[in-house]
């Protein structure tokens, strides 16, 4: 699955500590540190499994989610 710039993961370079658990629980090798902080390698990997948001203890890593309503959209359950 490949996202636009908007849905990856964001590093909050004043919350971040540089400890790589982001690093290293990202299952596709989205990121990669650099002069101890993680940057975005592979934005193109990321299947956006919220996995890096998840481990940081400082909460430095965001994603941000956008819900798309459909509306006149069936459940394909008929009544």
């Amino acid at each position: 699955m490949m996202l636009g710039t908007n849905f990856l993961p964001i590093i909050d370079a004043t919350k971040c500590t540089g400890c790589g658990l982001c690093v290293a629980a990202c299952p596709n090798q989205v990121l990669l540190m650099q002069t101890s902080l993680p940057v975005l390698a592979k934005p193109a990997a990321c299947d956006y499994s919220s996995v890096c948001q998840e481990v940081c203890p400082t909460g430095a890593v965001s994603l941000s989610f956008e819900i798309v309503f459909n509306r006149g959209a069936t459940t394909g359950r008929r009544h």
